[in-house]
């Protein structure tokens, strides 16, 4: 096999989708639902790996942030969001063009969340709704989906096929403290509403939370 820089990436990669696939194999019931959370997990962890080990080629590529440092100063960067695979944090990049690519200890510039107050972006043009990322231990926490069961995610938008652990950072019921998210606290927020509970035994758990949401609205206007 020709060794490249992708290399230790791939060979991770497979290690963490067969130790998912062998947790599955083992375990029947709740067990089983947690280790396909995980085999989800592994095979976007490898992809945010890739993307993340070759962050200088996507530079100038990705959202349009407001970036608010803690010396109150506010910077616009054009970045994704990448995960640093040696310290466990997300950052983002913002490229200083008056240094050249050549000199890319001074042209890149990779800004973690202890450094912000916050970061912003628009979510809806048409609305010019904007989202806020605050920051919290490695990541910033955005609310991608408010309602009476919110859901905070390290990134600003999350839909059925990234929802999982490895992209939410906690679900909240109405004004209830910010908890885990797994099936359990979920089931528990969800307890009183058929369809919802029916969705998350089909282990489909954003659509039960937009189901339960939507439900709790239809209620209220009655």
């Amino acid at each position: 096999m020709q060794y490249n820089r992708r290399t230790p990436i791939v060979i991770l990669g497979i290690l963490l989708i067969l130790i998912a696939k062998s947790s599955l194999a083992q375990y029947p019931g709740m067990q089983a639902v947690y280790s396909r959370m995980a085999l989800q997990n592994a095979s976007q962890h490898m992809m945010m790996m890739q993307m993340s080990m070759n962050w200088r080629a996507n530079t100038g590529d990705g959202d349009t942030y407001q970036v608010k440092f803690k010396d109150s100063s506010i910077k616009k960067v054009i970045s994704f969001i990448y995960a640093d695979t040696i310290l466990h944090k997300n950052f983002l990049v913002l490229v200083d063009k008056k240094y050249k690519k050549s000199d890319s200890a001074h042209r890149y510039q990779k800004i973690y969340p202890e450094q912000t107050l916050y970061i912003s972006t628009i979510v809806d043009y048409r609305s010019n709704r904007e989202i806020y990322g605050t920051p919290v231990d490695s990541c910033w926490k955005f609310k991608p989906i408010s309602g009476p069961i919110s859901v905070y995610a390290k990134y600003k938008e999350v839909g059925k096929d990234d929802f999982s652990p490895s992209t939410i950072v906690g679900i909240q019921l109405n004004d209830d403290g910010i908890v885990k998210y797994n099936v359990e606290n979920l089931k528990q927020m969800v307890r009183q509403d058929a369809e919802a509970l029916e969705e998350i035994q089909k282990k489909n758990y954003y659509k039960a939370i937009m189901k339960y949401n939507r439900n709790v609205e239809k209620a209220a206007k009655k």
